[in-house]
């Protein structure tokens, strides 16, 4: 019997497809031909993703996100399973749309980072400084900033 793990927002069928794949509110597992599904708690922000492993050794064969990061992406891809994006649709419509063939699974993460390579400021580790130029003026745009990018 074939299954898909779904990242919610909530614990239905009519809850929404999680934008958040790692850190999403729960996980659902949904048989797609009965629609009998299993609600799990998320992972909280401060556990690590590699308990997605749970869900990848029960059976799964597709993933539904809303985003996934390169980490979870290629550990999940790893496992065989086929990973659909599904974003601002409900559970059930989901499911239905990767079961009909009308969503291919992607081929690379949608997040150019994970949640866990930024850095406790917030800030991604690739960069994107803040310059701080001083510029003076004499009201006509004489003034030049001049700042460091990074």
């Amino acid at each position: 019997m074939e299954k898909y793990l779904v990242a919610s927002t909530g614990d239905t069928l009519d809850s929404k497809v999680s934008g958040r794949f790692g850190h999403s509110n729960y996980f659902l597992v949904v048989d797609p031909q009965t629609m009998k599904f299993e609600a799990f708690s998320g992972i909280q922000a401060d556990e690590s993703a590699q308990s997605i492993k749970r869900f990848i050794n029960s059976g799964i064969k597709k993933v539904i996100v809303g985003n996934i990061g390169p980490s979870t992406f290629y550990e999940i891809k790893s496992s065989g399973c086929k990973i659909h994006l599904c974003r601002n649709l409900q559970v059930f419509e989901a499911i239905k749309k990767v079961e009909n063939g009308e969503l291919e699974p992607l081929n690379e993460p949608t997040l150019p980072d994970s949640i866990h390579s930024a850095r406790k400021d917030g800030e991604s580790q690739r960069g994107g400084g803040r310059g701080m130029g001083g510029g003076q003026g004499s009201g006509m745009g004489g003034g030049r900033g001049r700042g460091n990018r990074y």
